[in-house]
């Protein structure tokens, strides 16, 4: 008879037991230092411009060691001056200066200037990537689009980002507008679905955008995503491609359940507010020092959180979960008031204590029914960042630039044991880096 295999460890079950062994593989983890940037053979030409999209998108090439040069006019990219409240150092705006993480910069006026377009050309011939966010065809215009520069580099990846694509009706009749992050969300649709209810009276219901520039950034990761799945292709086959990005594609895609609702239902969904409009409870609820965060989708979730909060007595009235989905507005609303009226009587910290210690009990006890309410307390960044999490992760890095002085940034936003992006420097100085890149790809030329 073959010896037992020994059973398999969780690792979040035994990290708090062994703290000390479980640091190793972390501390690994967050170390950089002597392991391979996957990227570092390839050459990466971003000009994007006014286009935090294109921008975001060439910053995860250069996290993960391709060598990116930032191509602008000599007065430099427009997006150097978008900031919040007008804040800059030495001219250049916070969100440029985030994202000048282990780049090149180059002045180029492929705008204007014939002879920066040759030059341009010759540089993307020895590139494997170029990301573009001019209007669709002012590139192919110019000469130096996809359909030229893959007739000397078949091997070319092109990454184009625009609000429409490059191919339909609708990127022909709004090609002249701008790929702004707010153009994204508008044309999307979302933000119509966000917001109080219909009914809240204005300002309250009017639709909302979500935070800071999420659809620039869910278009540039999903043109870096395009581009690492192009770039495997090319490896396998030898054959570069058009990645065609369309910002509104990129963030419905991103958030694809409300389209799916609408087809499979023939309708749209309707703006619900602080509901959720598949699983409930789930959503935000007052208590006495601000907000938590709960989640009981399941039956027996829903149980649960009802002993937590001394609500047994209406679990007949909403036993089902096909009780709880607000299709139904008013029903879903008049729950979230039940629960509010006990929630508010405690603060987030004891909510989440009784929550914990229910949840501790259920999981030792079969006649509890296995039921786990989520209940967290809902941070403001001032709280949030109070946490040693943060730390631990290294999730926020001090880098300096001469120019810039000494600042922090997140960074390293995926944590990966034998091939990590990291940041070696950031800087942003315009057309810093002419020379070196003459020199490089230039010189014999």
């Amino acid at each position: 008879m073959s010896p037992k295999a020994p059973k398999e460890e969780i690792y979040t079950r035994h990290a708090s037991t062994r703290p000390s062994e479980m640091g190793k593989p972390l501390a690994e983890i967050m170390n950089p230092e002597g392991k391979s940037e996957v990227l570092d053979d390839l050459l990466v030409l971003d000009v994007s411009c006014a286009n935090f999209a294109g921008i975001i998108s060439a910053s995860l090439f250069a996290e993960f060691g391709a060598e990116v040069i930032k191509i602008e006019p000599p007065e430099g990219d427009p997006a150097r001056q978008i900031t919040p409240f007008g804040a800059n150092i030495n001219g250049v705006g916070i969100p440029f200066m985030f994202e000048a993480r282990n780049k090149r910069y180059m002045t180029l006026d492929i705008q204007n200037n014939e002879n920066d377009r040759k030059i341009f050309s010759k540089l993307a011939n020895k590139a494997a990537v170029v990301i573009d966010t001019f209007p669709a065809g002012d590139m192919d215009a110019w000469g130096t689009g996809f359909r030229q520069l893959r007739e000397e580099n078949p091997g070319l990846v092109y990454i184009a980002i625009t609000p429409y694509g490059q191919y339909t009706d609708k990127a022909k009749q709004f090609a002249r507008l701008p790929d702004s992050d707010i153009t994204t969300q508008a044309g999307s649709g979302l933000p119509a679905e966000m917001g109080d209810m219909p009914d809240a009276g204005e300002p309250y219901n009017w639709p909302l955008r979500a935070g800071m520039w999420a659809g620039w950034y869910i278009s540039g990761l999903s043109a870096t995503l395009g581009g690492i799945v192009a770039l495997i292709h090319r490896q396998n086959t030898g054959n570069g491609q058009m990645v065609d990005v369309a910002g509104m594609d990129a963030y419905s895609s991103m958030v694809g359940i409300p389209a799916s609702i609408g087809y499979t239902w023939g309708k749209a969904r309707p703006r619900i507010g602080f509901l959720d409009f598949i699983l409930y409870p789930y959503g935000h609820w007052k208590c006495k020092d601000g907000f938590v965060v709960i989640a009981a989708p399941r039956d027996h979730d829903f149980r649960a959180l009802l002993k937590i909060l001394g609500l047994w007595e209406i679990e007949d009235d909403w036993r089902y979960s096909s009780d709880r989905i607000p299709d139904i507005l008013e029903q879903a609303t008049h729950l979230h008031k039940l629960i509010e009226k006990e929630t508010i009587k405690y603060t987030a910290d004891e909510l989440v204590k009784k929550a914990l210690n229910y949840s501790r009990k259920s999981a030792r006890s079969k006649w509890r029914g296995g039921g786990v309410p989520i209940v967290m307390k809902l941070m403001t960044p001032e709280t949030a960042m109070t946490h040693n999490q943060w730390r631990i992760r290294n999730t926020f890095q001090e880098v300096e630039d001469q120019d810039l002085g000494k600042y922090i940034i997140s960074a390293n936003f995926v944590k990966m044991s034998e091939s990590p992006p990291r940041v070696k420097w950031v800087c942003c100085k315009i057309g810093m880096d002419n020379d070196y890149i003459r020199d490089k790809y230039l010189k014999n030329l």
